[in-house]
């Protein structure tokens, strides 16, 4: 009797893991879809642009284009939504508190950009595949 008892008190707790992580998981993807909404409102885009609720699918699905060929309105976006979490201020500055951002990618992103932060924004999140478009501080 005392084993199964035992049994039970593992079993809801891993239970009440799993509802926490669950809430954790839906947490997470409410703030993401409130980041969404505020990039699609500022930058004047519909929601049909970027349909559906898996923003980092749409981003990996842009990283894998060239340039020349992603719409500015979709950079853009980009640039608004790395400020919004917090990677990307004003001026082609990275705020990403990591131990070595990559200045490679930020000197060929400086250079590529000629002046627009769309385009900043794109070609160092292109460049720099370490960086995760999912990840917030706060």
């Amino acid at each position: 009797m005392k084993s199964w008892i035992l049994v039970l008190f593992t079993l809801g707790a891993v239970t009440i893991i799993d509802a926490e992580g669950d809430k954790a998981a839906a947490d997470i993807k409410v703030i993401l879809l409130y980041h969404k909404r505020a990039c699609l409102e500022k930058e004047g885009l519909s929601q049909d642009v970027f349909p559906g609720d898996e923003v980092h699918e749409t981003f990996a699905a842009m990283f894998q284009l060239e340039t020349e060929v992603v719409p500015y309105e979709a950079k853009c976006f980009l640039r608004c939504w790395l400020k919004r979490i917090q990677i990307m201020s004003d001026h082609f500055t990275m705020l990403k508190k990591r131990v070595n951002p990559d200045g490679t990618c930020e000197r060929a992103a400086r250079d590529a950009a000629q002046g627009d932060e769309c385009e900043f924004a794109f070609v160092y999140q292109k460049c720099d595949h370490v960086l995760d478009v999912s990840e917030f501080d706060y």
